[in-house]
């Protein structure tokens, strides 16, 4: 599942796009922003794999937003203007839609971006934490829950709990967003470990993981729960 979100100050523009992806499967719009600036702050805490993303805004343009963000998701710019295809190239763009875009060409970029998201996830199946004097290769499957407190991280697998210097910001460039969502705060959860979800906590092995308010609607989004 491609995780999405739409940014465009044209409610028309995020009337289509959401239209258009309604008719497709594996991709899912978590969010519409109309204000660049709203949804910074929501990328910052909760990277997606994929952005629509309008050029020409009010008090932040979309490639101000992305040199903004430390994260890059995939983009596919949704813009009437023709003069940025060259510059949006440098910033990870997987295609270029000039509006108004109609259905068939949109579902071309969103299978551009299938592909790539496809061929990154088959390159990374793990990734290397310093733990003490040790490096230490961790695989995404085998990780249950990550809880951050500071500058540490408890990296929770079902053998053992590692607990790396590295932040949020650090370990979420580092793990897909298509198997792992935040739930808190301070947790991010493997998707495909959770065993219940009951009275805003979920529950895999002997753990309990709680989830907020602010990130209530994203977790059932991407459960696809009602």
């Amino acid at each position: 599942m491609i995780n999405a979100i739409a940014i465009d100050d044209e409610p028309k523009a995020i009337s289509v796009i959401t239209s258009h992806i309604s008719k497709l499967e594996g991709l899912t719009l978590l969010q519409q922003f109309n204000d660049a600036k709203k949804a910074l702050t929501f990328l910052k805490e909760n990277p997606v794999d994929l952005i629509f993303l309008d050029i020409n805004m009010p008090h932040l343009s979309g490639l101000e937003l992305l040199q903004k963000l430390q994260i890059k998701p995939l983009v596919i710019f949704t813009t009437a203007y023709t003069e940025y295809a060259l510059e949006s190239y440098d910033h990870n763009a997987i295609d270029y839609l000039l509006k108004p875009f109609e259905f068939d060409r949109f579902k071309i970029a969103v299978e551009k971006a299938k592909t790539h998201l496809k061929a990154q996830k088959q390159q990374n199946t793990f990734f290397f934490i310093k733990d003490g004097f040790a490096t230490l290769k961790i695989k995404f499957n085998d990780i249950l829950f990550i809880k951050g407190s500071g500058n540490y991280l408890d990296i929770v697998t079902k053998e053992k709990t590692h607990s790396p210097r590295m932040t949020f910001i650090d370990i979420l460039d580092k793990i897909p967003t298509s198997i792992f969502v935040r739930t808190h705060q301070s947790y991010i959860v493997n998707t495909e470990q959770i065993k219940k979800i009951e009275d805003n906590h979920i529950y895999m092995d002997n753990h309990q993981i709680p989830i907020s308010t602010k990130f209530k609607e994203q977790l059932y989004k991407r459960l696809n729960l009602g």
